[in-house]
């Protein structure tokens, strides 16, 4: 799947590592807490093979849509269970080391901090959470704040107006500032009912799509639209 440039919200580098137990809000189980990448990866009850971890942007996005079990508003809703706060970004990704169809969902707690959620794409169970303590927690904390107070329109609303645009599925959003404007955007990923992944850019402060572009990885190299 393609990763949409982020600067402060990166979905696929959900933290990987020690487990500790920690109770879901409202839950019926536990979640692992991941601190680094050389402890357990989690595993999901959906598991993709060696073959379907390795394919071209596109065809990863199918793949993983068709065993997908759990809608991106399902697993943020579940991220936001287990951890209060608002929900920056969310990406339907694969654990590379098992294979295991996951949906990693960053929040920006009501304490303050970031904190990087991991949702089971077959039944929309907490599997793990991790919060950022590193050196520059503190600074991307701030950005993050910045970044929340200037979006007038919420998750939700940039998704809807990014189906409206593109009919299909949502792969993946991520609020985030325009590296030309520094306005305040949603970028969102659609999968296309033509096949296609599609890259939606919408307005934060009044959700009006500003662009949008398909993602070529097949020996394509034409744009429908720009990306301002």
């Amino acid at each position: 799947m393609k990763a949409t440039a982020k600067r402060t919200l990166t979905p696929r580098a959900v933290v990987l590592g020690t487990a500790a137990a920690i109770a879901l809000i409202g839950g019926t189980g536990a979640a692992s807490a991941f601190a680094d990448d050389d402890g357990p990866a989690p595993k999901s009850s959906v598991q993709l093979n060696q073959s379907e971890r390795h394919l071209d942007d596109t065809a990863q996005d199918r793949t993983q849509v068709k065993a997908d079990k759990v809608s991106y508003d399902q697993a943020t809703a579940a991220a936001l269970k287990a951890v209060p706060g608002t929900a920056t970004s969310a990406e339907l990704d694969t654990a590379d080391r098992n294979g295991s169809l996951i949906w990693e969902v960053d929040v920006f707690g009501k304490d303050h901090k970031s904190h990087d959620i991991t949702v089971d794409a077959g039944n929309g169970k907490v599997l793990g959470q991790h919060t950022d303590r590193d050196d520059d927690a503190a600074e991307d904390a701030r950005e993050t704040q910045a970044l929340i107070k200037g979006d007038k329109t919420g998750y939700d609303k940039a998704t809807d107006q990014a189906l409206n645009a593109v009919p299909g599925t949502v792969t993946s959003f991520g609020l985030d500032d325009n590296d030309r404007t520094g306005a305040t955007v949603y970028e969102v990923d659609v999968l296309g009912k033509d096949h296609k992944s599609h890259d939606i850019t919408v307005d934060a402060a009044n959700g009006k799509v500003l662009g949008q572009h398909v993602d070529h990885d097949d020996n394509d190299n034409q744009d429908d639209g720009d990306d301002d």
